[in-house]
């Protein structure tokens, strides 16, 4: 089902001061929103009046603010107000608009530029330049627990969790949720729990191989309630096809629901080349980042391998950020032809019906072929007439 959300708008300063009186007063619910329209420029104030506003946004949003009347000229001055935001514990990651973690009460630094600013490419932080550019921010895991489907889900598992973005953004809107993140990565580890955690929160990252039946047997003894685990398509695309195969076998026999992203629906060949990741204020601050075709690495149309590596670079120097060798795209029907072979049941996620589908379903009116989707594979038996009511 849809996701409801409140907006609350402002515009002018006058009426967002006014409007965030009363939130602080009790006078006003906290919204999801706030909208800032016509003369509410943020981008107009003096840095210590816009810090001051956003520290009092941040603790009367659930998720932030949308300003499409942010107007900065110039490089350095877009770039300033940019650092000036993202330092407050907002981010633009997302189409939505400027978030921070649902209901967080923790002000996040999510200013990435200033290593940059200081020590050139070699001082970026190789995670924080993923999420910038590939981290998956429009979804969360309240879009998945809302569904019919996932709906008695109380445990989320993270296998190649990384910097594990889906259980951490998670935990502040499911604090009695428990959370389960498994990597090889101990840096990655390491990154994770020194985050801002809710207090209370039971939290564990394994740092094991998800391909091993142990660590999905101590997943199982560490859930409750029904269990989600999920994998971004950055990850389980650098399984092979057996790798991939057993971890279907192995997380849907401990876990309820495995979710995996999938890339939008079409021919590989169209995918290699270089893909301009850059955004707005690493333009500004004079670097760029791409994702690069390895000189070997052109798609086969019949294996759906290819090499490539996202890439920062400025006039001066570049540095591989992350390397993506014997990265094998999962298709859609690939990925439904494994499960079948597992006997597994497999939905997907519907945009417009904010839902899971049966892959047996009417497809039509669904956007896989524009947009990433999310497959959900599962051993459980589902009653498929119950998703279009």
């Amino acid at each position: 089902m849809d996701v409801k959300q409140k907006t609350r708008t402002a515009g002018s300063m006058e009426g967002l001061y006014e409007l965030l009186d009363a939130i602080e007063s009790g006078q006003k619910s906290k919204p999801d929103w706030i909208r800032m329209r016509g003369h509410c420029r943020i981008d107009k104030l003096e840095e210590t009046e816009r810090r001051d506003v956003l520290q009092r946004m941040h603790k009367a949003v659930l998720r932030g603010f949308k300003a499409k009347n942010i107007d900065v000229k110039g490089r350095e001055a877009r770039l300033d107000f940019w650092q000036s935001v993202a330092r407050c514990g907002f981010h633009d990651f997302s189409e939505l608009g400027w978030m921070k973690a649902y209901d967080s009460p923790f002000v996040e630094n999510y200013d990435y530029i200033q290593p940059y600013l200081e020590g050139g490419l070699q001082a970026l932080d190789p995670y924080a330049v993923y999420s910038a550019v590939l981290g998956t921010f429009d979804f969360t895991v309240e879009d998945f627990v809302s569904t019919k489907l996932c709906s008695e889900v109380r445990t989320i598992v993270e296998p190649m969790a990384g910097t594990a973005d889906f259980a951490y953004q998670g935990h502040f809107h499911y604090p009695d949720f428990r959370f389960l993140m498994i990597d090889l990565d101990d840096g990655a580890q390491e990154r994770v729990l020194a985050q801002n955690w809710n207090e209370g929160t039971e939290k564990h990252y394994m740092v094991a191989d998800v391909l091993e039946e142990s660590v999905w047997s101590k997943a199982k003894s560490i859930t409750t309630g029904e269990s989600l685990a999920y994998i971004g398509k950055q990850s389980h695309h650098m399984l092979d096809a057996k790798q991939l195969f057993k971890l279907m076998e192995l997380a849907t026999t401990h876990i309820d629901y495995l979710m995996l992203e999938t890339p939008q629906l079409s021919p590989v060949t169209e995918m290699g080349g270089t893909d301009d990741m850059t955004r707005p204020e690493m333009k500004d601050a004079g670097f760029e980042s791409e994702l690069v075709e390895d000189p070997d690495g052109d798609p086969n149309p019949f294996t759906n391998l290819m090499h490539f590596h996202l890439v920062s670079s400025d006039e001066d120097d570049e540095r591989a950020i992350f390397g993506y060798r014997n990265w094998t795209v999962w298709s859609q029907p690939i990925l439904v032809t494994l499960a079948r072979l597992l006997d597994l049941n497999v939905f997907y996620y519907h945009s417009e019906l904010s839902e899971f589908v049966s892959v047996e379903d009417e497809w039509e009116d669904c956007d896989v072929e524009e947009n990433v989707t999310f497959m959900i594979f599962t051993r459980r038996e589902v009653d498929l007439g119950s998703f279009r009511d």
